[in-house]
C-alpha cells in the first residue's frame, strides 16, 4: 500500500471518522476506491474487510463513522463485521486467565453513568452461557468480559448489551478518543436544550405565578400551560431521555438503581402536567421539570469530565502503544506495523520516534523518555546492550535494537493490562456500598409511595410535587460515587509517580497496614549486584568453575545470575557451549541441572550441598566443608557451586544498599510502621543490610516456606503485613501479604502476583503510597457521611412540603459534585511527613 503523500489530505478516516493526521498518510482499497485512513489499525480492519468480503458493510453502517449507535437493528448491523473469526480473534486476548479455553475482550460502551450501569450489565452478562466474567471500569466506559468461545461469540455479547440499551464496540484507543468527544459532544446539546427550555418556559409560568395572585383570563391561562407543553416536552424526551433509558434497563434485570426514582419523578410531573393542559384545571409543573432536567445535566457533565480526567492515564498509555517499526530485512530497511514485530528482530529507531518493542540496543547511545511509564520525568541514557521498552521516546540519536518483548508482552502492554484490571475491578467496600445503594433505592421508592398516599389524604394539591422531592432529593448518587471517585483518583495520581496499583482495594488495604515485610536482594539493594571474587575449593580452576556457573545460569533472571553472566573487567566470555539436562530453579534456593551424569547446583551454601533439610547433627557435621571462605566474609552476597553435594567454588557478590532505602525506612517508621528484613541470603552480609538500614527484626537463610510462615505468625498475632519483594522468586511470600509490593524494574510484569508494582527503583514511593493510601481511605469516608448526611437531612423537607422539586434537583446535583469534588483531594500526594492513620 503506497505510503506517498495525497494533497489534498481528506479530512476524515474512512473507517472510523477521526480526523486524518498530517504527516505521510495511509490508503487502502476499499469499495472499489482509495480511501483514507487514519492509522494502521484502521488501514488493517479495511483491509481485512475486503478480504473476507465483508466490505459492503461500509455501504450499509447505519450511521456516519463515529456517530452514535442508538437502535438494536443498527448495533446489529455496526457488529456483522465480528462474524468475521478472523477480525473477532484481533480484539480478543486469552490472558484471562480462567483457563486455555477462554478469552478475554474490552468493550468500549456508550450510556455507562453510574453505579447502577454497573449492577445492570452484570446482572444481564452473568445469565448468558458461556461468559465466565465481567469487569466494568466506569470512568474508562469499558467493560472486561472473560468467556468461553466455544459457547459464545463477542457479537453475541456485543448484541445481549445491545438488548439492555448499551452500545457497545471493540476497544481500541481511537475509539475510546471518539467515544468520549461523542458523549462530551451529546451531553453538551442535552445541556443546551434543557438549559433553553427551562429559560424560555419560566416566562410561561411567570404569567401563570402572577395571575394566580393578579387574575388571568381562562385564554390566556391555557396559552402559557400549552407554550410551556411545547417547550417541556422536547426538554424530557430528548434532554431527558437518558434518565427514562437508564430506568428502564435497570427494571428489566430487577435492579433498581438510582435513575428509576429521577425516571419517576420527571415522567409523574411530566404527565400530570399535560392531563393538567388537556383537561385546563390542575397545576402544571413544566418549568419544574426543565429546570430539574438542567440541573441534574449540569451535574453529570461535571463528573463526566471529572472521571475522563481521572483515567486519562490509561488512554495516555494506549495511545503510546507505538504503530510502525522499521524493521531491518535483507532487501533494507522497511516500515512495518509494529504488531509484525517477532522476537529477534532488529530494528531501528530514530530520534523523536516511539521505540515499538522492549529490546537490547545493539549500536548507539541516546536517551529515551519514559515519564509515562516509570513516572520518571528525566531521559534516561542507553548505550550498547542497555535495554529500551516499548512506548519510550528516543530523544536525541538513532537507535539499533533487538527485540525482545513483542505485541502483547511488552511492558507497556503488561503495565495497560494492570491498569485495566485495577479499574475493572471492584473491591470488597465498593461492592458493600452498592449493595448498600441499591437498598437505599428501594426504601427511597417506599418513602415516596407512602408521602404520596398520605398528603393525597392530607391535602391532595401537594402530593404530586412533593413525592418529586423526595424522590429527587433522596436519590443515592452521591452515596454511589462516595469510595469509587476517592480511589480512582489516589491509584491515577500514584501511577503518575511510578506505583502502579493493580488489585482492587489495595489502597484500603495499605492504609490498614501496621508492618512491612522487605526480601533484601533487589528490593532493599540495587538489584544489580556484582561480581568481586571466585574462590574454588581443592583443586577447581576458577575460570572452569565460572564457566560452569554461567552455563548453570544462563537462563535465571535472579540478579545474581545476570551478574554470573555479565563479563568482568577486561574479561572475555567465551560462547556457552555446555549442555546442561534438567535444569531446574528453585525458589529462593538456587539452580541445579545435571552434566555427563553429574549433579550441579549453585545458590544458598547449605543447598548446594544438599543438607538444607538435613537434622542439626548433620548440619553441625558437614559444617566445615560448606564454612564461607575468610576472604569473602565480608561480601553482601555468597553462592557456593557444588557438584554431586561437593563444594567447587564460592563466587563473592558486591550488591550495595539502594541510595534511597535508608530515607524510606526512615519516613515509614515516622509513620508508625514495624519493619523487619527476610532474607533467602545467609551470609553475613544480609545482617549488615539491615543493621545499616535500622531493620528491628531480621531473618536470614529463610527458605520460601519460612517467609510464609513469618507472615502468617505476624497476621496471626493481629498484624496488618504488607510484603515488598524483587517480584521474580518472591511469588509466596508476595501471596501471604494483607499487601504486595513488588519492584518491578526489569521483570515481565505480566507475571507479577503483587497487588502493587514499584515501576521505577525509588523505595521512597512506598511512604508517599502509604499517606496517599490514608487519604484516600479518609476522604472515602468523608464521602459516606456526606451523602448518608445529606439524605437524611433532606428527607424531612421533602416530605413536609418544604423543598420544591427543583432545589431538590439542584441539591442532588450539588451533593453528587461535592462528592466528586473532595475525591479529587486524593490526587495530591505527599511527599513529606505522613498524616497519621
Amino acid at each position: 500500500m503506497s505510503l506517498a503523500a495525497v494533497t489534498p489530505l481528506p479530512e476524515a478516516c474512512f473507517h472510523c471518522g477521526l480526523e486524518v493526521p498530517e504527516g505521510e498518510p495511509l490508503f487502502a482499497q476499499v469499495l472499489g476506491e482509495r480511501r483514507a485512513m487514519c492509522c494502521i489499525g484502521c488501514r488493517a480492519a479495511a483491509e481485512m474487510l475486503e478480504a473476507q468480503g465483508l466490505s459492503d458493510w461500509y455501504r450499509h453502517r447505519a450511521s456516519p463513522p463515529g456517530a452514535r449507535a442508538k437502535t438494536l437493528e443498527a448495533v446489529r448491523d455496526e457488529s456483522g463485521i465480528l462474524e468475521s473469526k478472523e477480525i473477532e480473534a484481533a480484539f480478543l486476548s486469552d490472558r484471562s486467565g480462567v483457563g486455555a479455553d477462554r478469552r478475554t475482550a474490552g468493550l468500549l460502551v456508550e450510556g455507562l453513568q453510574c453505579a447502577a450501569c454497573i449492577w445492570v450489565i452484570e446482572a444481564h452478562l452473568d445469565g448468558v452461557d458461556g461468559v465466565e466474567g465481567v469487569r466494568i471500569a466506569l470512568a474508562e466506559r469499558r467493560v472486561v468480559v472473560d468467556f468461553d468461545p466455544a459457547r459464545v461469540s463477542l457479537r453475541d455479547i456485543v448484541l445481549r448489551l445491545a438488548e439492555i440499551g448499551f452500545a457497545a464496540r471493540p476497544d481500541r484507543p481511537s475509539e475510546a478518543a471518539a467515544l468520549e468527544r461523542d458523549e462530551n459532544r451529546t451531553a453538551l446539546i442535552r445541556l443546551g436544550v434543557s438549559g433553553l427550555g427551562a429559560m424560555n418556559v419560566m416566562s410561561y409560568a411567570m404569567g401563570l405565578y402572577v395571575g394566580a395572585f393578579d387574575g388571568i383570563e381562562a385564554g390566556s391561562a391555557a396559552l402559557m400551560r400549552w407554550m410551556g407543553f411545547l417547550v417541556a416536552t422536547p426538554v424530557v424526551w430528548v434532554a431527558g431521555r437518558p434518565f427514562f433509558e437508564a430506568a428502564w434497563r435497570e427494571l428489566r434485570v430487577r435492579r433498581p438503581g438510582m435513575d428509576v426514582p429521577v425516571a419517576l419523578a420527571i415522567g409523574g410531573a411530566y404527565l400530570v402536567s399535560v392531563y393538567a393542559t388537556l383537561a385546563g384545571v390542575g397545576e402544571v409543573y413544566f418549568e419544574s421539570i426543565c429546570m430539574f432536567i438542567f440541573f441534574l445535566l449540569v451535574g453529570r457533565y461535571l463528573e463526566q469530565r471529572i472521571r475522563q480526567r481521572a483515567c486519562s492515564l490509561s488512554r495516555s498509555l494506549a495511545e503510546s502503544r507505538p504503530t510502525i517499526a522499521r524493521l531491518e530485512t535483507p532487501d533494507g530497511e522497511r516500515v512495518v506495523e509494529a504488531s509484525r514485530l517477532r522476537v529477534g528482530d532488529c530494528f531501528r529507531v530514530r530520534p523523536g520516534e516511539t521505540i515499538p518493542a522492549d529490546g537490547v540496543v545493539l549500536e548507539g547511545e541516546s536517551a529515551v523518555q519514559e515519564a509515562l511509564l516509570t513516572g520518571e520525568p528525566w531521559p534516561r541514557s542507553v548505550a550498547c546492550a542497555g535495554a529500551v521498552v516499548a512506548g519510550s521516546v528516543n530523544v536525541s540519536s538513532p537507535l539499533r535494537v533487538e527485540a525482545s518483548r513483542v505485541g502483547d508482552e511488552t511492558t507497556l502492554a503488561s503495565i495497560l493490562r494492570l491498569v485495566e484490571r485495577a479499574q475493572s475491578e471492584r473491591s470488597t467496600a465498593m461492592r458493600l456500598g452498592d449493595r448498600v445503594g441499591s437498598i437505599f433505592v428501594v426504601a427511597v421508592l417506599v418513602v415516596a409511595g407512602v408521602n404520596f398516599l398520605a398528603w393525597s389524604i392530607l391535602e391532595p394539591s401537594r402530593a404530586i410535587w412533593t413525592t418529586r422531592s423526595v424522590l429527587v432529593a433522596t436519590c443515592p448518587c452521591a452515596l454511589g460515587l462516595a469510595l469509587p471517585a476517592a480511589t480512582a483518583a489516589a491509584t491515577h495520581a500514584l501511577a503518575r509517580v511510578g506505583l502502579l496499583v493493580t488489585r482492587a482495594g489495595v489502597l484500603d488495604e495499605l492504609a490498614r497496614a501496621d508492618h512491612f515485610v522487605f526480601d533484601k536482594t533487589g528490593t532493599l539493594t540495587s538489584g544489580e549486584p556484582r561480581l568481586i571474587a571466585v574462590e574454588p575449593v581443592a583443586d577447581t580452576d576458577a575460570s572452569q568453575a565460572l564457566e560452569l556457573a554461567r552455563h548453570l545460569e544462563r537462563d535465571a533472571e535472579h540478579p545474581v545470575a545476570r551478574a554470573l553472566r555479565h563479563p568482568r573487567p577486561g574479561e572475555r566470555v567465551r560462547p556457552l557451549h555446555l549442555a546442561f539436562e534438567s535444569v531446574r530453579v528453585v525458589s529462593s534456593m538456587g539452580v541445579e541441572g545435571t552434566l555427563a551424569g553429574h549433579r550441579y547446583r549453585i545458590g544458598r551454601p547449605d543447598w548446594a550441598v544438599g543438607v538444607d533439610a538435613a537434622s542439626p547433627a548433620e548440619r553441625e557435621k558437614t559444617a566445615g566443608a560448606i564454612a564461607c571462605p575468610h576472604g569473602l566474609r565480608g561480601a553482601p552476597v555468597v553462592v557456593l557451586l557444588a557438584r554431586d553435594g561437593v563444594p567447587l567454588a564460592w563466587f563473592g557478590f558486591d550488591d550495595p544498599i539502594r541510595p534511597d532505602a535508608q530515607a524510606a525506612m526512615s519516613a515509614l517508621r515516622a509513620d508508625g510502621f514495624s519493619l523487619e528484613m527476610l532474607s533467602g541470603d545467609p551470609s553475613p552480609g544480609a545482617a549488615k543490610v539491615a543493621e545499616s538500614l535500622g531493620l528491628a527484626a531480621v531473618v536470614r537463610a529463610a527458605r520460601p516456606e519460612q517467609k510464609v510462615e513469618r507472615v502468617q505468625a505476624l497476621q496471626r498475632e493481629g498484624r496488618r503485613v504488607a510484603v515488598v519483594g524483587d517480584g521474580v522468586n518472591d511469588g509466596p511470600v508476595l501471596r501471604a501479604g494483607d499487601v504486595s509490593i513488588a519492584m518491578g524494574s526489569g521483570c515481565d510484569l505480566s507475571r507479577l502476583g503483587a497487588s502493587a508494582v514499584l515501576l521505577r527503583d525509588d523505595l521512597s514511593l512506598l511512604p508517599t503510597a502509604v499517606r496517599a493510601a490514608r487519604r484516600m481511605r479518609r476522604i472515602g469516608i468523608e464521602n459516606l457521611v456526606w451523602a448518608l448526611a445529606y439524605n437524611v437531612a433532606v428527607l424531612p423537607l421533602a416530605v413536609t412540603g418544604h423543598l420544591p422539586p427543583w432545589l431538590a434537583a439542584l441539591g442532588m446535583s450539588a451533593s453528587s459534585l461535592v462528592v466528586v469534588g473532595n475525591a479529587l483531594r486524593a490526587s495530591r500526594l505527599d511527599a513529606g511527613r505522613g498524616e497519621g492513620a
